[in-house]
């Protein structure tokens, strides 16, 4: 069985499509092990915590549900990103952070 789409009919259907397809490997929450390259500038885990996450308890979901950082402090969870949010709240967020310090 062969379906034939006109052209109006495949742009339609492709702009039904595209939002719920996500290119390969990108995902909206990740591990902080995986995001520290990107978002962190490869800071050690105990650097982000003490910096990012306790020096800006609102981006803590347990503190803010606006936040983007889950299981900041394990307690039997893994520390988990959310991407989206993460990005823009680093981008508005940056010079107040000192990526100079020390732990």
């Amino acid at each position: 069985m062969e379906i034939n789409f006109s052209p109006d009919n495949l742009k339609e259907l492709a702009t039904l499509v595209a939002p719920l397809i996500k290119p390969e490997g990108q995902r909206d929450w990740v591990k902080l092990a995986e995001a520290r390259d990107d978002l962190f500038a490869g800071k050690a885990p105990a650097w982000i915590r003490l910096h990012v996450f306790d020096a800006f308890p609102a981006v803590q979901i347990e503190n803010n549900p606006q936040g983007w950082v889950k299981g900041v402090h394990g307690k039997g969870n893994v520390t988990r990103i959310y991407l989206p949010t993460a990005r823009e709240w680093l981008r508005k967020h940056h010079d107040e952070i000192n990526w100079n310090e020390k732990i």
